[in-house]
């Protein structure tokens, strides 16, 4: 009878095979071969990954998300990094963490206003209702989508206390 880690080995050799076999079916012709702006791009040794986080049951955070925050942290030169499960829960951390006591007067406080775009995700917003701020609107610029720097310093009160907008 094969052992765990043999069958982990076998089961990880298919895989490659599999993403390679695939890939062999789809040749690019130029000219013809949809592009996609947006879709799964992924190798085999990606694929390699997803098979062997889920052979252990890992289906969210697991050893190689602890592995990616270390190396991450190592790389930025701080202490923690932490993921999160998408960049809108990203956004609400990163607000809510701007509320805490723990920065003391540098905190933001309900009523404090926050300037951000007229046209974005709503999970740009959000997080600055949830956390009991006033947002404060600046139109974007058509060909880019971006805030409307040159508006930024007119919209500065003595209530505002952050600048949140996303990257479109």
């Amino acid at each position: 009878m094969k052992t765990e880690k043999q069958l982990r080995k076998e089961i990880l050799n298919l895989t490659k095979e599999f993403y390679r076999a695939r890939k062999q079916q789809e040749p690019f012709i130029p000219g013809e071969t949809q592009i996609s702006y947006g879709g799964r791009v992924y190798n085999e040794k990606e694929m390699m990954n997803l098979v062997d986080a889920a052979l252990d049951f890992w289906l969210s955070m697991g050893r190689f998300a602890e592995q990616f925050e270390k190396e991450f942290a190592s790389f930025l030169g701080v202490k923690y990094c932490l993921l999160t499960n998408s960049g809108s829960s990203a956004n609400l951390l990163a607000v809510s963490a701007l509320t805490s006591p723990k920065l003391g007067e540098r905190r933001l406080k309900p009523g404090d206003e926050v300037i951000t775009t007229a046209c974005g995700f709503p999970t740009t917003l959000n997080p600055i209702v949830q956390n009991n701020l006033v947002p404060v609107f600046l139109d974007v610029e058509l060909d880019t989508y971006n805030i409307k720097v040159g508006d930024i310093e007119k919209a500065l009160s003595p209530k505002t206390k952050a600048i949140f907008v996303a990257e479109i």
